[in-house]
């Protein structure tokens, strides 16, 4: 990625994907991420949460550069205590693996994650083996050219007005969604540049990616 990326690895579903990192770059293993750095090789810089789903411990001390350990009893999940650690080091950008699939409650926990992202300026990105997702609040989005398959749009706010969708296979301006009925689901990417804006609200933006 062109910019200083925070890397947060949870416990999640995970498929091996090949990530280059900067020294800029944060990388957080939250609990049970830790593994799936250790599947990739790369370094871990931070590792938190309570520790109740990391099996490989044998090369734990010797492979990160910072440990926080916290209760399971805590308000925050560990994917929140990791995306706050990234922005109180400055990070407004962040790339989330292994946060989808597995328990539903959890992936409905990391969406409204990426709703404090999007609420606190910052921008998350969700990645599954297949697509991708991300969360903004009164901003845009855009979505590369070379997109293929479903792109879905959803209001996470009662009602988020005018939206604008430009460069997929239905185009919209000024339209308002609503978090009762699923009116965006199923547009297409047509291999031009997608850009989603909402003027004011919270949109939830679904599209297929290959990582």
């Amino acid at each position: 990625m062109d910019t200083p990326t925070c890397y947060i690895f949870g416990a999640g579903e995970f498929s091996p994907c090949e990530i280059t990192l900067t020294d800029d770059d944060l990388v957080i293993a939250a609990d049970g991420g830790y593994d799936h750095l250790i599947q990739l090789g790369l370094r871990a810089d931070v590792a938190l949460g309570d520790f109740d789903s990391v099996t490989s411990h044998e090369i734990w001390e010797d492979t990160i550069c910072e440990k926080k350990t916290y209760p399971p009893e805590k308000d925050d999940t560990d994917m929140m205590l990791a995306i706050r650690f990234g922005l109180t080091k400055g990070y407004d950008q962040f790339a989330i693996f292994g946060g989808l699939g597995g328990r539903l409650d959890h992936t409905v926990a990391n969406i409204q994650a990426l709703s404090f992202l999007a609420a606190s300026h910052a921008q998350g990105i969700l990645y599954h083996e297949d697509y991708a997702l991300t969360v903004i609040q009164n901003s845009s989005f855009t979505l590369a050219k070379d997109l293929s398959g479903y792109v879905s749009i959803f209001s996470l706010s009662d009602t988020s007005e005018n939206v604008t969708i430009k460069g997929l296979k239905y185009e919209v301006e000024g339209a308002t969604l609503s978090n009762t009925f699923p009116l965006g689901v199923s547009n297409e990417a047509v291999g031009k540049k997608g850009i989603i804006s909402v003027e004011r609200g919270l949109l939830l933006i679904l599209w297929h990616s290959n990582i």
